[in-house]
């Protein structure tokens, strides 16, 4: 199964890391899909990605755009993110399983 985190209120939070960890665990193919600018907001989502065994193949930035194209375009099962307008938008433009998760 192919799978993707959010970064920022997601996959930087230690609730986060362990949901990924357990999905990489269960042998599923785990992804990063961020909306931050990778010119200048990448270096902490590699360090994360390197943490936990995430290739930097699996890693994307949307550069502030919606996430669904990308989402639609790696055909995710799958997708973690604290921002209700993105589950709302790739539930509404793929087939993808989105799940809202609220980590402090």
């Amino acid at each position: 199964m192919k799978v993707s985190f959010d970064f920022d209120g997601v996959l930087e939070t230690t609730q986060g890391k362990a949901l990924a960890r357990r999905k990489i665990n269960e042998g599923d193919q785990v992804y990063i899909i961020t909306a931050r600018q990778e010119a200048t907001m990448s270096k902490s989502v590699y360090e994360v990605a390197k943490e936990l065994g995430i290739p930097r193949l699996h890693v994307y930035f949307t550069n502030g755009k919606d996430k669904w194209n990308t989402i639609k375009r790696l055909n995710i099962d799958v997708h973690y993110d604290n921002n209700e307008e993105q589950i709302i938008k790739i539930k509404e433009n793929t087939d993808t399983k989105a799940e809202l998760v609220s980590y402090e």
